[in-house]
């Protein structure tokens, strides 16, 4: 299947009228003005659907008594217990333990939907909802003005933004308070957009050259490729939490004296 289509594309083409009622429904984008690509928006909403329904499964099995006991096997349950756990530990030394579980569920959210829409990439004729500017944006403007609105909350507005201004604030130091405030200012407005650019650029990259070596020979040679695009897939989930949760951390850390 050529580059940039999914089986989405096909099966929407073929329902006709509802394809441009979809179309409308999800509208235009705010980047480019252009309509969104169907297959990106069906396929992050398929990401989340399957996403929903497998951690209902897990919750299921960890409902019963017996399932409080680890099976001593890899499955879908320890998958999930082995991710969390992962994150929470690795947040815990970036935030301290109080600020790491009350954002845990924000964290491992962006995580699993991350992970799932990166490997869907991997399935031929499918791509992966990451792949476009419009997801990727829209997961990092929600640690934006979390970042910001759980650092108001947790400081103050006033001392919250004056932080910006170094650690020297006195009326003569005006100007290059100023200085550091426009810094700190340009600093985190690129926050959400190096965050998304570098995980979508990753990802359609890596689909590009995943499609394009199974377009030319589909036996055998895509197999490396395919294992260096699990790689790509895991560390770029990895990076999207990591750098997610230093921004937070920073934001509501208390500043010791």
């Amino acid at each position: 299947m050529p580059h940039g289509l999914s089986w989405f594309d096909y099966v929407f083409t073929a329902m006709g009228e509802w394809r441009a009622r979809l179309q409308e429904l999800i509208g235009t984008s705010y980047i480019d003005h252009a309509d969104i690509s169907i297959q990106y928006a069906v396929g992050f909403a398929f990401v989340a659907v399957l996403l929903f329904a497998l951690v209902l499964l897990v919750r299921r099995k960890m409902s019963v008594a017996r399932g409080l006991v680890p099976d001593g096997r890899f499955n879908l349950r320890s998958f999930f217990e082995m991710m969390i756990e992962g994150a929470l530990r690795t947040m815990e030394g970036i935030m301290g333990r109080k600020a790491a579980r009350f954002f845990l569920p924000l964290i491992t959210s962006c995580m699993f939907i991350i992970f799932f829409s990166n490997f869907l990439g991997l399935i031929p004729g499918f791509t992966p909802p990451t792949g476009n500017w419009n997801t990727t944006l829209a997961m990092a403007l929600v640690i934006f003005f979390t970042t910001h609105i759980w650092g108001v909350k947790e400081h103050g507005f006033i001392a919250y933004f004056a932080h910006w201004c170094g650690p020297l604030r006195k009326w003569y130091l005006a100007p290059l308070m100023a200085f550091f405030f426009a810094i700190e200012l340009v600093s985190h407005l690129a926050r959400p957009i190096s965050l998304s650019i570098r995980l979508m650029g990753n990802m359609f990259a890596d689909h590009a050259v995943v499609a394009s070596f199974t377009i030319l020979c589909p036996i055998l040679v895509p197999v490396p490729v395919l294992l260096l695009g699990v790689l790509v897939c895991i560390v770029q989930t990895a990076v999207f939490c990591i750098l997610s949760t230093v921004y937070i951390g920073m934001a509501v850390a208390h500043e010791e004296h």
